[in-house]
């Protein structure tokens, strides 16, 4: 692993700052634009991603440290109708999924992993767009948004695992039962309206357990809201958990969020971007 990603690294620009041309600051003229559909097999796809901003494919590499899981809204709500006329929030979610399951899968053996909020059905290890079919026709949308207590679950057992690891001099938290190395994670929160939980204090507990465990990477685990659909109330409550949590806690800042104006429509090609983009921005955080 670099050390530049660990808690001691000097203070320098970071790969993917350079990349992306973009520092912390999260201004409006730092902001990425929004994003386009882009279809087509994951060659050209990842080719396409990397060339919208002058991106190498280098950048996508950083994936390979990662294991992405997908918490999906299946909310009542998600039934409605999406960006496109027609397409529902439910297959819009569906159809970025697709995509993202097939750029992954080149970057990561393991897949992806995908839970929702209400149905007690998930899938692990997931590597095809099929697969991410299969998978939504097993799930009927309903219920309300327990985003907190669904995040709650899928945070606290990787959690314990980290605060039992022994952790190297480099940030690298090593399994003691197994010797092998801990990937880091990110989940990635679809969802389309504000949580009739709150999200706030399990994501302050994570922050606080991580900080907590020393000498530890501060990009071990990232949270990423994405929000699909144009929900005012949504957005407001998403840019408080980004913006105002890590400030008024004194917790790492773990959690990035993509309002819909910045992706509208969901596709595969959003997701990467965002999801690089709450890498960068913890790492940029790291190296301060």
């Amino acid at each position: 692993m670099d050390k530049r990603y660990s808690q001691e690294a000097p203070k320098q620009r970071s790969f993917l700052s350079a990349i992306f041309g973009r520092k912390q600051s999260r201004s409006a003229s730092s902001e990425p634009p929004p994003y386009e559909s882009i279809t087509g097999s994951p060659t050209k796809i990842i080719h396409k991603i990397s060339s919208t901003r002058g991106m190498p494919e280098d950048a996508l590499e950083f994936l390979r440290q990662y294991d992405t899981v997908i918490l999906v809204d299946d909310s009542q709500s998600m039934t409605h109708c999406g960006s496109t006329r027609g397409v529902s929030r439910w297959c819009e979610a569906r159809q970025a999924l697709q995509t993202l399951a097939e750029i992954a899968h080149k970057y990561d053996e393991d897949g992806i992993d995908i839970h929702f909020l209400n149905a007690k059905h998930s899938a692990t290890n997931i590597r095809s767009s099929s697969q991410i079919h299969e998978v939504f026709d097993q799930v009927k949308p309903s219920g309300m948004t327990p985003t907190g207590d669904r995040l709650d679950k899928l945070l606290k057992p990787y959690l314990t695992k980290l605060e039992t690891a022994d952790i190297q001099p480099d940030g690298t938290p090593i399994d003691r039962q197994t010797g092998k190395e801990i990937k880091r994670i990110n989940y990635i929160v679809i969802t389309d309206g504000v949580p009739t939980d709150d999200p706030k204090n399990p994501i302050v507990d994570a922050a606080t357990r991580l900080k907590a465990i020393r000498n530890l990477s501060m990009v071990q685990l990232g949270i990423q809201f994405v929000q699909i659909g144009n929900d005012e109330e949504a957005t407001r409550s998403l840019k408080m958990l980004d913006d105002d949590l890590s400030k008024e806690s004194g917790i790492w800042d773990i959690v990035d969020t993509t309002p819909y104006s910045e992706l509208s429509p969901v596709t595969g090609d959003g997701l990467v971007k965002a999801l690089l983009g709450g890498i960068n921005r913890r790492v940029d955080a790291q190296n301060k």
